[in-house]
């Protein structure tokens, strides 16, 4: 049995990922600050273990991985996957401030970089594969203006990533992607939608013009591109462009 771990499940792709995880028949432990996904039957409530879990706590998510990771099987190997994250402030970088940039940095860096300590020492006995899927942005890529947090946050995990990889080595035990999943319609794009920012006519025309993926289709390729045999060989990279690509490369 895989063990599939996931951040930030309550809306939007990681509810989706959750649900689609579930009906497949996989056991998920999932946290995120509010509720399990709605309108699950019986069966996959039973393997739904939730945690409600303010993940801007770093410490907190990184010892509730632990136990979550240590109270379920996961004989066949287990998945981590670093969903949880959050846009603002979207500021001119002149009028950015200390507590935002805080609480910013704990959510869409900090945390996952303790949840995935916990979760390497949680399953580190198990001699399993392990893969960890980390959820980043073109942001991380490139620079957009008024979002230089997001911007530093994501390119944070992208490097975090990369010194992961090479401080697991070749054997494989433990591969890791920073993954860029495109432009979807979660509660996130609203958001943008109703910043004044420089950016915002574009995401505007991306909606109106029925260009944002559903949640549900993005959940498939993230979890699709998990499942390949050669998860790993692109550390960093963006499901457009991977769709493209050869499963065994």
């Amino acid at each position: 049995m895989t063990l599939h771990v996931v951040t930030g499940a309550s809306r939007g792709l990681g509810a989706a990922m959750v649900r689609q995880l579930l009906r497949e028949g996989h056991e998920v432990a999932a946290a995120a600050r509010g509720p399990a996904p709605e309108g699950l039957d019986e069966a996959s409530s039973a393997r739904l273990h939730w945690t409600s879990l303010d993940l801007g706590d770093p410490e907190a998510a990184r010892r509730w991985v632990v136990q979550a990771v240590a109270a379920r099987p996961h004989a066949d190997g287990a998945v981590l996957v670093l969903n949880a994250g959050m846009l603002e402030p979207v500021l001119p970088v002149a009028s950015l401030d200390a507590a935002s940039l805080d609480a910013h940095m704990r959510l869409n860096l900090l945390s996952p970089m303790l949840v995935t300590a916990g979760f390497l020492q949680a399953t580190a006995s198990s001699g399993t594969p392990r893969r960890i899927l980390a959820v980043s942005s073109g942001a991380a890529r490139r620079g957009i203006p008024h979002w230089s947090a997001y911007c530093a946050a994501k390119a944070g995990l992208d490097g975090f990533v990369r010194a992961l990889n090479a401080e697991s080595g070749p054997d494989g035990s433990v591969r890791a992607v920073s993954l860029a999943p495109g432009v979807i319609d979660t509660a996130m794009q609203a958001v943008i939608r109703g910043i004044e920012a420089p950016q915002r006519e574009r995401f505007l025309r991306l909606h109106a013009d029925g260009q944002l993926a559903t949640p549900e289709d993005a959940a498939a390729a993230l979890l699709g591109y998990l499942r390949r045999n050669g998860f790993g060989s692109h550390e960093t990279d963006d499901i457009r462009i991977a769709i493209g690509r050869p499963d065994q490369e």
